[in-house]
């Protein structure tokens, strides 16, 4: 290979313009690779944006499962959590202020999901029988205990209702 054309490869490789590219090869001896390093090193090289080689295989659709597996473990992270929170709250039922049984959240939640008209029938009629629920545990708000302390209340008031009515109308019926 003759100089020139030396000159013209280094030239297309480097992106450089003539003159550069037989400066670079004299001061390297005449050699195109030395040439070529000793340009870039000067930062003389101009790289054009429109052309790219890489060796490097391209794969987005694994990117995207490692994303998707990323949210599926984010989110079964977050199940644990919450399912550790339910584990350590519990709802006692207590009657005249006695503790009867303690069940974990999680368990209350589990029957609420499966067995929900029989759960909600019977902690309602059980309110009638002066059964009491509370919760105790993890970051338990008092909130939650004054609500279910009302239901009490009102279930009582009700049953309280009842019996005067009843009392009332046999009073009427022995005056008569």
């Amino acid at each position: 290979m003759d100089q020139f054309e030396m000159v013209e490869k280094l030239r297309q490789k480097a992106n450089v313009s003539y003159e550069e590219a037989r400066t670079a090869l004299e001061r390297n001896g005449w050699d195109l690779l030395d040439a070529l390093v000793d340009l870039e090193a000067q930062g003389k090289t101009r790289r054009e944006e429109a052309q790219s080689y890489t060796t490097r295989k391209e794969e987005p659709k694994q990117e995207q499962a490692r994303d998707l597996r990323g949210g599926f473990a984010r989110l079964f992270a977050f199940l644990g959590q919450l399912i550790n929170k339910a584990g350590e709250i519990h709802l006692d039922v207590s009657r005249d202020g006695k503790v009867l049984f303690s069940l974990p959240l999680l368990v209350v939640a589990l029957l609420l999901v499966f067995l929900f008209w029989w759960v909600v029938s019977l902690t309602v009629a059980s309110l009638f029988f002066g059964l009491r629920y509370r919760f105790r545990g993890h970051q338990v708000t008092e909130g939650m205990n004054r609500a279910m302390d009302k239901a009490a209340r009102t279930a009582q008031s009700i049953v309280t209702g009842i019996s005067r009515d009843a009392d009332q109308k046999n009073q009427d019926k022995q005056s008569e």
